[in-house]
């Protein structure tokens, strides 16, 4: 990573940070605001296809605006977000991984990550703009700390079509129900075609529905929850990248303590069987542990796997580890090791050493 481009993103973070996110809470009741800067090296550094490194800086900013609390209108949120990579190398290239190493290097973009409106209506809210798909759908949080891109948005969406998800968030609308205290339902609609805001619905469309089970004393976190979901994705002809297809997936997750530590682990499942699929079978299994070191109680770490079904001579694994060290409540340093067996299905097998620097502002 360049140590100008570092200096100018940590300067802007920092900006940010202490003008114009104080600024909007200090100004408005109801605002919020919030962003991050990751800073991101990552080499292939035995086996793969290319024993060379690639980085990526990635700049997020974002406010929000209760409407209830803005002293407008009962029940609105408005969410607004900016985002940006400034990628050096070509990291899909270093390894032949399909599950790529990084969930935040993509190529160079800049643009607005979601643009949105919601509407609170009792128990059922509704939500429509521009978004990110794995923000509502798909997602785990326990499975956060990790830096491959399968613990985000899973690679039977991720290979198969262009979904609406980092780094091509998309025009959507959904609807989350509330059913009883342990019971969540959510659809969506989102278009086929992203980021591009032309034709819309005209060049393809994907569709999403979500069942979650949460177990828990009501009114806090989640001991544990269940999802399951599928989505079907409409090709158009001469709309680009993927063909009809459907698909299924579960997350699970659970967390506890014990002594000093919090613990977390996760099970992730997919599958899209077409055979107009690359990416066919997917799953993936971790932990996450806050306060591995006594005196370290912040600090947290990660061990993730992931296998995945492809039409190829073999299956694509690996084997993640990361640590976050925490060295001042909004900055920490992650190292990664990642191990790839036959990436993509038949390349030769790969060592991933990465570092990111995370801020928080």
């Amino acid at each position: 990573m360049h140590v100008r481009l570092f200096a100018v993103l940590l300067g802007l973070g920092l900006m940010v940070s202490s003008g114009t996110g104080s600024a909007i809470a200090a100004a408005a009741p109801g605002w919020t605001s919030a962003g991050r800067i990751d800073l991101d090296s990552m080499a292939n550094v035995a086996g793969g296809l290319q024993r060379r490194a690639a980085s990526s800086a990635l700049l997020q900013w974002g406010a929000s605006v209760d409407t209830t609390a803005a002293g407008w209108w009962k029940g609105g949120h408005l969410d607004f977000s900016l985002e940006g990579v400034r990628a050096d190398g070509d990291l899909p290239g270093r390894t032949g991984a399909v599950q790529l190493p990084s969930n935040e290097w993509a190529p160079n973009f800049l643009r607005i990550y979601q643009f949105t409106y919601a509407q609170d209506l009792g128990a059922t809210q509704l939500r429509a703009g521009i978004m990110d798909l794995n923000q509502y759908f798909e997602a785990s949080d326990v499975a956060d700390l990790l830096h491959n891109g399968t613990f985000g948005m899973a690679p039977n969406f991720t290979a198969n079509i262009n979904d609406p998800s980092f780094p091509n968030p998309g025009l959507g609308v959904m609807s989350n129900v509330q059913i009883t205290s342990a019971w969540q339902a959510r659809a969506g609609l989102w278009q086929g075609n992203p980021p591009s805001l032309v034709g819309a619905l005209r060049e393809g469309a994907l569709s999403i529905a979500e069942v979650e089970r949460d177990w828990g004393n009501a009114g806090t976190e989640p001991r544990a929850d269940l999802k399951v979901g599928a989505w079907h994705y409409a090709h158009k002809a001469g709309s680009g990248f993927g063909a009809t297809t459907s698909g299924a997936y579960m997350v699970g997750e659970t967390r506890w303590r014990s002594a000093h530590r919090t613990w977390g682990a996760f099970v992730l499942a997919g599958s899209s069987p077409a055979q107009v699929n690359l990416a066919t079978e997917f799953s993936a299994a971790g932990i996450l542990v806050t306060g591995l070191l006594p005196r370290r109680p912040q600090d947290q770490c990660s061990l993730g796997f992931g296998r995945l079904n492809l039409r190829a001579p073999a299956p694509e694994t690996f084997i993640e580890a990361v640590y976050s060290w925490l060295l001042a409540p909004s900055l920490a340093l992650q190292p990664d090791l990642q191990w790839f067996d036959h990436p993509a299905g038949s390349y030769t097998g790969a060592w991933v050493a990465g570092l990111r620097i995370h801020l928080s502002f």
